[in-house]
């Protein structure tokens, strides 16, 4: 950092030879300077002027004695191609990499663009097996500052992948690492992938590199070496309550568990369940595993089964099988089925109800694909970068007759129908000045069908959706939920923020329609222990004319455990 009373210089530049241009002339005297700051601004000038032509310029004389300095540069003759032509390039490499000859015919030669069309040429070769590629110009002539040439280009010899070797305590099968960076045994060398590397280590949750990946090349093969430890992945939390039924007025236990182990078996796989209850007779109980790369290829499968049970009113089951086509870092495409199938539990009076009740029998069995792109910096509290999963799920319906409702309820009904069902959340942080990040983000979700039931809904409210309202508490066909999240970075797993989250939902099912545009603001934080990471925000919500009340504000709680 530079001191209030630090001396000022300034400069001016004498021009030898031809004159530049007038954009260049305005720019060669500037004042007020540190000294660091004048010569970086003189040598920017210089650059300038070579990348229009005048590739020979030079400062032949710096006088620092003087007030302002008076630096002496050499303008020199402007050079133009006359032509480059592509010499014993390939037509295929000089396609990718964007080479037309056209570009280089009769137009000021620049140094900035020659060094440009070498680093692509090289960086083509080492990202397709040759690392040891060069590229320079062959017959060179000049006349009257016209150059033209070609390119001569010495690919080197091939190199493949010999084996990839880890190194460390990290228990993680070989073949799931390889494919997880993209680098396999026999497949060509590939620089970029190798400079990934350390990104691509740093999505993974349960590994840490201790030092940074090396090759060791031999005469047509390379070996690749990666130095990464255990880390502490699988996760565990939750809170756990006791409250008095309201009914019988025996203690009750309630709670938000959930559990996810992560690469237990050295594959990569994730295994991840939660159970919550937070009201009487209600709970929520989920189960998911996902194997990647099945037999050596980018396929994986996942499966899920969730239960999810309506005080006396309803239960729904929800199963789901996929198979995914994995990218490097662990994105991915997949392909879906799913069945949900939603049964009543309290069927009182509905045999003599003239009137089409709020919750159904129904049973959907549904295809559709989904998607998963992570570019964060990092996962657990990042800074910079953006996120995006979503799934869209086309289905058919089928309402089930129950014996224990009135018949006639059934006949205004269409029992079979077509229904569609999807959701995305998208996340994007915007980093500036050097602890502070911009969260931008967006969940959205929507069903579409002519005959919808409550227990068919999706439930928003709460630490993961809508903030200010308790968990869950909102039925919605169709939402959308906008976020705006300052966060000040205290550590790397710690941060504290102020949000505002803006919701428009509406309830179109079958026996209402209700819409509104609910919002909740806040404070948090979210600091690492030696447990644990612990998270507290206190939010207020405001929903349809209510007033926004300070006794009506929410605390919610989160607790992550790495082990």
């Amino acid at each position: 950092m530079y001191g209030q009373n630090e001396k000022k210089y300034a400069f001016q530049i004498v021009w030898d030879g031809a004159s530049p241009s007038k954009k260049i002339v305005r720019q060669s005297a500037e004042k007020n300077l540190t000294q660091k700051d004048a010569i970086l601004s003189i040598e920017r000038i210089k650059g300038k002027i070579q990348s229009l032509g005048y590739i020979t310029s030079e400062v032949t004389k710096f006088d620092s004695s003087s007030t302002p300095w008076l630096v002496h540069i050499n303008i020199g003759e402007q050079y133009a191609w006359k032509n480059l032509s592509p010499g014993n390039a390939e037509e295929g490499m000089l396609s990718k990499i964007g080479f037309r000859d056209k570009l280089y015919r009769n137009r000021p030669m620049s140094s900035e663009s020659v060094q440009k069309l070498f680093e692509n040429v090289i960086d083509y070769y080492e990202n397709n097996g040759y690392p040891f590629a060069s590229v320079q110009f062959d017959s060179v002539k000049i006349e009257n500052q016209k150059l033209e040439a070609q390119l001569k280009v010495k690919q080197g010899p091939e190199i493949t992948v010999d084996t990839v070797i880890i190194t460390g305590t990290a228990k993680i099968n070989n073949r799931y690492l390889s494919n997880y960076i993209g680098i396999k045994a026999g497949d060509p060398y590939n620089e970029k992938l190798i400079r990934d590397i350390p990104v691509r280590l740093k999505e993974l949750a349960f590994t840490e590199e201790y030092k940074a990946a090396e090759v060791e090349f031999g005469e047509n093969s390379t070996k690749v070496f990666v130095y990464i430890n255990h880390k502490k992945a699988n996760d565990f939390n939750g809170i756990i309550g006791f409250m008095p039924d309201e009914v019988t007025g025996e203690l009750l236990i309630t709670g938000d568990i959930k559990l996810k182990l992560q690469n237990a078996l050295a594959k990569g796989e994730i295994i991840d369940v939660s159970w919550k209850k937070l009201q009487t007779q209600t709970q929520d109980l989920k189960g998911r595993i996902q194997y990647p790369f099945l037999f050596d290829t980018p396929l994986g499968a996942d499966a899920s089964l969730h239960i999810y049970r309506r005080d006396t009113t309803f239960t729904t089951t929800t199963t789901d099988v996929g198979i995914q086509y994995i990218f490097r870092g662990g994105d991915f495409v997949k392909i879906f089925w799913e069945q949900e199938q939603s049964s009543l539990i309290s069927t009182l009076d509905l045999d003599i109800a003239t009137e089409l009740p709020d919750y159904a029998d129904v049973r959907v069995n549904s295809i559709g694909f989904g998607t998963k792109i992570e570019e964060l910096d990092y996962r657990l509290n990042p800074r910079k970068g953006f996120d995006i999963e979503g799934q869209v799920g086309f289905g058919n319906k089928e309402i089930r007759q129950n014996a224990a409702v009135n018949p006639e309820l059934y006949d205004s009904l269409n029992l079979k129908t077509t229904r569609t069902k999807g959701n995305v959340a998208i996340h994007y942080f915007i980093p500036f000045l050097n602890r502070h990040t911009l969260m931008i983000g967006n969940q959205t979700g929507t069903i579409i069908n002519e005959n919808l039931f409550t227990n068919e809904l999706y439930r928003i409210g709460g630490l993961r959706t809508l903030r200010g309202f308790d968990e869950e508490s909102i039925f919605t066909s169709s939402y959308s939920i906008f976020t705006l999240e300052y966060r000040f970075i205290l550590e790397e797993n710690s941060y504290f923020s102020v949000f505002y989250d803006q919701a428009w939902y509406e309830n179109q099912s079958s026996t209402e329609f209700v819409t509104d545009t609910p919002f909740g603001f806040g404070t948090g934080v979210s600091f690492d222990t030696k447990i644990g990471i612990f998270s507290i925000s206190y939010a207020m919500g405001k929903q349809f004319d209510n007033p926004i009340l300070f006794r009506a504000a929410k605390i919610h709680f989160g607790f992550v455990n790495f082990f």
